[in-house]
């Protein structure tokens, strides 16, 4: 799942500076750079906190402005949170079963999903002698902040990925992010990092149970246990079903009712979230998930041996695949974009192909 906000540079700095206990984990990086942003200013590993706050206010890692004019930082977004969770049981195997296999899947999965917002839709808007222009950059600077609990302290295996109000032309300049095209294909990014997780967790030896909408979880997990580990998502969905029974939708900023059904969650997402959670140590926060399996009397599926991870499929495969999708969008229109081509397949043959594989097949 994807859901997003945009963040002033207060929010951000101070949001992300108390991190969960899975950042403790030793072994574990919790932040990392990503983006050709973040290569073009050196950045690279561990997300340092200065530099971060430095960014946010519009300032290079030395101290200096980053764009050519002055920024308000009071007045101006700073960035946007693009948050990718993992499916319920991927969390419960990741860190109750505590399998590295499924959190390097996680990352690899998200960076994926960042690559391809990065390469189509980063983009910002220039003055020319014919008006405002958006072009497309190229490159973003993102900060990546991996998280494991929910703030009902379960388990919920997330990455905040902040992208800075900031993509660089051609000629060096700086120029303020247009985050309008990430927004509109945040499904398809969303369904991106779904499909490239249950890829790579299928070579690992897990089997998947595709979901409604591109969405999956892992078989052998009793649907009971994901119910008792998941009361954020029973909060949103109590608050919609009392949304619609009074009939009666929240509005957005310009005082209009919020009719997307993305957007109701994402509001009752906001309407429901507590305070973050006081940290506590991954040592007593797994014996506590493991004491609430136990005396629900649960049974957690063996994980899959180590080193019998199954080969890549084949490409011919993604093109199976795309068959019917080409069918399927060339009945409903003339002329169709290959946005749609893609999300035919993530919902129809999830995690039977990767992103490099649909896209060659699709080429």
């Amino acid at each position: 799942m994807l859901s997003t906000s945009n963040l002033s540079a207060h929010q951000a700095a101070h949001y992300y500076s108390k991190e969960d206990y899975y950042s403790q984990e030793e072994g574990v990086s919790p932040s990392r750079w990503l983006g050709e942003g973040a290569k073009t200013l050196n950045l690279s590993g561990d997300v340092n906190t200065d530099t971060f706050q430095q960014l946010l206010r519009g300032q290079t890692p030395d101290g200096q402005n980053l764009f050519s004019r002055k920024v308000n930082i009071d007045k101006r977004r700073a960035a946007t949170d693009f948050t990718f969770s993992a499916p319920k049981s991927v969390s419960i195997a990741a860190l109750v079963q505590q399998d590295a296999r499924v959190v390097k899947a996680h990352h690899q999965a998200v960076a994926k999903a960042l690559s391809v917002l990065e390469e189509r839709y980063a983009q910002t808007r220039i003055s020319t002698d014919t008006g405002r222009q958006r072009i497309k950059t190229g490159n973003l600077i993102t900060a990546v902040f991996t998280h494991g609990t929910s703030r009902e302290v379960e388990p919920q295996l997330h990455s905040h990925c902040v992208v800075l109000y900031a993509t660089q032309l051609d000629d060096g300049r700086w120029f303020s992010f247009s985050n309008e095209q990430a927004i509109a294909h945040k499904k398809l990014l969303g369904q991106l990092y779904q499909n490239e997780l249950a890829h790579l967790l299928k070579q690992q030896g897990y089997d998947i149970e595709p979901k409604a909408h591109g969405q999956f979880e892992l078989k052998g997990y009793d649907p009971e246990l994901l119910k008792a580990f998941s009361t954020r998502r029973k909060q949103i969905l109590s608050l919609l079903e009392e949304w619609e029974s009074e009939g009666k939708k929240p509005t957005d900023s310009n005082g209009k009712e919020i009719q997307s059904e993305m957007l109701l969650r994402e509001a009752a997402n906001l309407k429901t979230r507590k305070n973050k959670p006081k940290v506590t140590s991954a040592e007593r926060l797994l014996k506590g998930w493991k004491a609430f399996v136990q005396l629900k009397g649960f049974e957690l599926p063996e994980l899959p041996e180590e080193g019998v991870a199954i080969a890549p499929t084949q490409n011919t495969q993604a093109i199976s695949n795309l068959r019917p999708a080409i069918q399927h969008c060339g009945e409903r229109d003339a002329v169709f974009r290959q946005t749609h081509l893609e999300r035919f397949v993530f919902e129809h043959h999830l995690g039977e192909q990767s992103w490099e594989e649909l896209e060659g097949a699709i080429a």
